[in-house]
């Protein structure tokens, strides 16, 4: 049975030979690109480990809508586990190019963590210099030495983010925060970010930060994209988190003990507008009474004037 088998598996291969070898090679060639994916697999993420920690890429970024205060990076240094941690600025806004209006990501230079690769030009110095997302650069009419102008793309002022609202590009970079085509989302323009920009620390003109990066204790250690390491900075995070009620509501005291402060103030002037009123009215009444007691007096005397002439006159017609 079985050399019956064989031999009818023989006279099949004879007979279908070239569907036979094109069946055989295309599973060679899906064998071959399976394999060569998982060789290259763990190569290409030493390669991005390596070029992560080069760059000094945070671990852990924290954002808040009502910014974020040195206490706030005073307590994130504190927790433990926690390596260092650096505040920072960053803001979406749009940018005008040629003609064309794009959703950009504006955001500071670090000094220590988030490195950006120089690719062309060099980095800016002055508060309206800027360097550009190397790969939107290259694909668009642009070059180093144009200027670019960017507005809010809402209603509040640029000037409350900006210190200025035109950049000249110096030179373009990459980011480790920006390994992939695509740059993020965002709640104005088309809601796609297109590009992102770097621009000095100075250029900005808040009062807080906008983000908190963070490296942890031995993350450099762990290969990025494993299971090692995303267990390692999650038992961080959580840690982290632990603490963001507490900074939410010293945050939210510290924003209202402000805000009352200047109702205060406000209140304090005017009641002392109020004061200074109130005494100018009574100046000014006792103005109008001294006038009014002077016009009296002038009445008085012309009255007694009149009077006296008259007695004058009742004397003179008794002599006469």
């Amino acid at each position: 049975m079985k050399k019956a088998l064989r031999k009818n598996f023989y006279m099949e291969i004879r007979h279908s030979l070239g569907r036979f070898l094109s069946i055989f090679f295309i599973v060679a060639i899906g064998c071959a690109f399976f394999s060569g994916i998982r060789a290259s697999e763990p190569d290409m993420r030493y390669s991005g480990d390596a070029y992560f920690d080069e760059k000094n890429l945070m671990d852990i970024q924290v954002m808040s809508t009502m910014g974020l205060t040195e206490d706030d990076l005073d307590a994130i240094r504190a927790v433990d586990g926690v390596l260092d941690a650096e505040g920072s600025y960053a803001t979406d806004v749009l940018c005008t190019i040629r003609g064309n209006q794009v959703a950009v990501h504006v955001m500071a230079l670090q000094d220590k963590m988030n490195q950006v690769q120089l690719e062309d030009g060099r980095l800016p110095e002055k508060e309206n210099e800027c360097v550009i997302d190397a790969d939107y650069l290259d694909g668009k009419n642009l070059k180093i030495g144009d200027k670019i102008t960017l507005s809010s793309g809402t209603s509040d002022s640029l000037e409350d983010t900006l210190k200025t609202d035109t950049f000249t590009i110096v030179g373009t970079v990459s980011s480790p925060e920006y390994i992939a085509f695509h740059r993020g989302s965002t709640t104005i323009g088309n809601g796609s970010v297109s590009a992102f920009l770097c621009v000095p620390e100075k250029a900005f003109s808040l009062d807080v930060y906008t983000e908190i990066t963070v490296q942890i204790e031995g993350a450099k250690e762990a290969t990025a994209f494993t299971k090692e390491y995303e267990e390692h900075v999650d038992s961080v995070l959580k840690k982290v988190q632990a603490i963001k009620a507490e900074r939410e509501q010293a945050r939210y005291d510290e924003i209202t003990s402000t805000a009352q402060e200047k109702v205060d103030e406000a209140q304090e002037e005017l009641a002392q507008a109020e004061q200074d009123l109130a005494k100018k009215r009574q100046k000014k009444n006792l103005q109008v009474q001294e006038r009014n007691l002077m016009q009296r007096r002038k009445s008085l005397n012309e009255e007694e004037i009149s009077w006296q002439l008259r007695s004058l006159n009742w004397s003179s017609r008794e002599i006469f």
